[in-house]
């Protein structure tokens, strides 16, 4: 009887599977950095910030900001607003402002976005987005 017990208590979750309905929502960045040959670059530390807002129908708003620090010619301000797509678990997104965010195949999760890429040989940007 024991073993019976033990066995229904164990709840075996469903896999997450990400749509514009529950992928929809506000995110800020909870990790943004960038390593290269010579360290890792905190940007958030350095006053980075990501905010995106991702509606169902396909839509974004948001705001990306890069200090000097990170920029090394400026402070770098970038309005979001634009589109996301979903295809199977990866997120595109398109702002008519050329960033590094549209040039990322983000993976979705539950409450989370998060972004992987090396840009050349050398630059690798990370960024991970909650909800």
């Amino acid at each position: 009887m024991l073993g019976i017990a033990a066995f229904t208590a164990c709840k075996v979750e469903d896999p997450f599977i990400p749509s514009p309905e529950n992928m929809a929502g506000a995110y800020h960045a909870v990790e943004m950095v960038a390593a290269d040959t010579q360290a890792v670059h905190d940007w958030l530390a350095a006053g980075a910030t990501l905010d995106l807002n991702l509606t169902v129908d396909g839509t974004t708003t948001g705001h990306l900001f890069l200090p000097n620090s990170v920029t090394k010619s400026g402070d770098f301000d970038a309005d979001m607003a634009g589109t996301w797509l979903l295809t199977g678990n990866v997120i595109q997104f398109g702002q008519p402002v050329s960033t590094f965010v549209r040039a990322i195949d983000f993976s979705a999760g539950p409450d989370r976005i998060v972004g992987d890429k090396t840009f050349g040989d050398s630059l690798r940007i990370i960024i991970v987005l909650r909800k």
